[in-house]
């Protein structure tokens, strides 16, 4: 995990509540304990249409466990187009991410973000939290990958606060 605890149900909440969810195919990244795929299920996701890939075995097999309904993947995330092929499934709509983005090296960040968006519909969105005061995606990599993003909340009553960005692809 990159964070010193678990995402707060706050948090959770913040991040589920973004936009409507039923129908809609779901990716979450680095999901841990499943806080915010609880959230997520209680907003209206859809089981079958929520997707988790978790590094951990253990926090995996945990998830699998708790979750047995959902599609539970291990894997990391630098090899999310190894883990689920792009010709597999259809794009997903929402790709929901735990990943500590701020703690890994812009070529890491690079990679893998843009797997995220091969498997991304061209109207879909990927929400990403960090408890920096600064977005999770630097402004110069949001134009080399045709990306823009927005604060789409702040959850002070997390440990330590959170701030939820939205990121969708740039208009052709």
């Amino acid at each position: 995990m990159g964070a010193l605890a678990p995402s707060g149900r706050p948090l959770a909440h913040a991040m589920a509540n973004i936009t409507e969810l039923a129908g809609k195919r779901l990716l979450e990244l680095g999901p841990g304990t499943g806080v915010i795929t609880e959230a997520l299920l209680g907003a209206g996701a859809e089981a079958e249409k929520l997707f988790l890939v978790e590094r951990d075995h253990h926090l995996a097999a945990m998830l699998m466990r708790k979750f047995p309904d959902l599609n539970v993947r291990v894997g990391d995330a630098g090899h999310l187009t190894q883990i689920i092929d792009p010709d597999e499934t259809a794009a997903f709509d929402i790709v929901y991410s735990s990943l500590p983005l701020l703690n890994m090296r812009k070529k890491e960040i690079h990679r893998i973000l843009e797997q995220i968006l091969s498997l991304l519909d061209r109207q879909g969105m990927l929400i990403q939290y960090s408890y920096s005061s600064r977005p999770p995606i630097s402004e110069s990599l949001c134009r080399d990958l045709g990306i823009t993003g927005v604060r789409a909340a702040t959850v002070i009553r997390n440990l330590p606060p959170a701030r939820v960005w939205k990121y969708t692809l740039n208009a052709d």
